[in-house]
């Protein structure tokens, strides 16, 4: 307890802290990303709105496109086809 006098922090947030368990959500996530980087990996260029009409369309998880985006931009995947936008020209 003195340590955490000297620290300046009070007991409820080192036991907080202690005994923190991740939220039904942040499991749920985290079980997602291995099936979103499997489907990805099978279908390179499968950007993340048909990842999500894939995964409605099989027997496995539900995923939307808004948390298919999330999870894929945590991951680090891209589809291989990218929408390519042209500059302005200058005349």
């Amino acid at each position: 307890m003195r340590i955490l006098s000297a620290l300046k922090i009070e007991p409820s947030t080192y036991y907080n802290w202690r005994h923190w368990q991740p939220s039904r959500q942040a499991k749920r996530r985290e079980s997602l990303k291995p099936y979103i980087l499997d489907v990805w990996k099978t279908f390179k260029f499968y950007g993340y709105r048909r990842i999500a009409a894939y995964s409605q369309q099989t027997d496995g998880p539900k995923v939307s496109e808004y948390m298919t985006l999330k999870l894929m931009r945590e991951l680090g995947d891209k589809s291989r086809m990218q929408k390519v936008i042209a500059s302005p020209k200058l005349w």
